[in-house]
């Protein structure tokens, strides 16, 4: 859990507080995306593979619609 932090304190502070793909602050809601996903082989703890999204681009980002859960 102390790596999960820690990777997403990182990503924040290199982002600036900004979602990855909007480039709106980040707020309640928002999550670590990883970009190659771990079933495909992507490493959820490389910096390099995962960003951090608001609630609505990582929505976007999995296909879900915005209204529908």
């Amino acid at each position: 859990m102390m790596v999960e932090r820690e990777l997403t304190r990182k990503l924040f502070i290199k982002q600036k507080g900004l979602c990855a793909e909007c480039h709106k602050p980040l707020g309640w809601g928002s999550s670590k995306h990883e970009i190659k996903f771990r079933s495909r082989g992507g490493d959820p703890t490389d910096e390099e593979n995962c960003q951090l999204l608001c609630l609505k681009c990582h929505n976007k980002a999995h296909g879900i619609k915005e209204g529908i859960k």
